[in-house]
């Protein structure tokens, strides 16, 4: 667009001039006009014809958007100007994108991916995880392969806490994507967390020959000491290891606890302990870690034992 038509038309939104619709976005309304959103979007396009009560009213309501980012939205369809995308934050970039999906404005998403692409390499991998759960749910096998390049160089370091806001489906391609990257000791690790701070629940069946891996006791940290006197059960960890008050995970609810949750919650944990290679622990490792795990029944920490001693004694 030229840019004398962009200045203007920015100026026909900003001062509403011949505004003949509403876009309601949470509390928030925005001044618009039919034939400005009707050529940028198919989807604006369709509400707003003879016939659909949004044409009618002349008002349609938008949600799982801010209004922050439907204000960017139509600042670029207003004026087809880019040149404050790379100010935005990633995301903001990524619900930008979302935008342009659900309201088929092809080259808004075309942009966004450009900016995307061009950020990969430098990111954090906070944002690299952002970026990945963003791939997975728009089913973008290229991103989604571009992203795994960089985070399986930058995972090496600190776990970000947004490790553990991806989906359960994300969180386990994750596990695969960073297979040799980290130790399987450490891939456990990620994996006994995630489950204490999404609330997951195990069968209860298991619960009762199952153990719980977290802080050492009173009891195992002090030589000598001993629960066989007491009247309650050894208690062989803390129950919430994981310090969590401090991560701020907006809208994640624990599970409901309900017979058909535990059997598909208990069903997930044990899909994603079976991407771990025990055999590629220590003793120590093991012992400190799955060994004192409720997540595995003991039987298979026998088995996984015997299996670890026999590839140790082999060498």
């Amino acid at each position: 667009m030229e840019p004398w038509l962009a200045k203007s038309f920015k100026k026909v939104r900003e001062e509403e001039d011949f505004a003949d619709c509403s876009v309601i976005v949470g509390s928030r309304s925005f001044r618009c006009h039919k034939v400005i959103l009707g050529v940028a979007s198919d989807f604006f396009k369709r509400a707003f014809q003879p016939g659909f009560a949004e044409g009618e009213k002349g008002e349609v309501t938008i949600t799982n958007v801010t209004g922050d980012v439907f204000e960017k939205f139509l600042e670029y369809v207003y004026s087809y100007e880019v040149k404050g995308f790379d100010s935005y934050s990633n995301p903001d970039i990524i619900k930008l994108k979302e935008c342009a999906n659900m309201w088929m404005v092809e080259p808004l998403k075309q942009k966004c991916d450009e900016i995307i692409r061009r950020r990969i390499p430098n990111m954090l991998c906070a944002d690299l995880l952002l970026y990945f759960e963003h791939a997975h749910h728009v089913n973008d096998p290229k991103l989604a392969t571009d992203i795994s390049f960089y985070l399986r160089q930058k995972i090496i370091g600190t776990i970000p806490d947004t490790l553990y806001e991806l989906g359960s489906d994300v969180f386990r391609e994750f596990l695969n994507t960073i297979k040799g990257c980290l130790s399987e000791r450490r891939r456990y690790d990620i994996i006994e967390k995630y489950v204490v701070i999404h609330g997951f629940v195990l069968n209860q069946s298991d619960l009762m020959k199952w153990q719980f891996h977290g802080l050492a006791t009173q009891a195992e940290r002090t030589p000598g000491s001993s629960c066989l006197n007491d009247t309650k059960p050894f208690d062989y960890a803390n129950p919430n290891p994981f310090k969590i008050e401090n991560l701020n995970f907006a809208g994640t609810n624990s599970i409901p606890l309900d017979p058909r949750s535990k059997k598909i919650n208990s069903e997930y944990v044990h899909d994603v302990l079976r991407l771990i290679d025990y055999t590629k622990m220590t003793a120590v490792e093991f012992f400190e870690g799955p060994g004192k795990s409720k997540m595995m029944t003991f039987e298979d920490k026998f088995n996984f034992m015997y299996k670890i001693a026999c590839s140790k004694g082999s060498r």
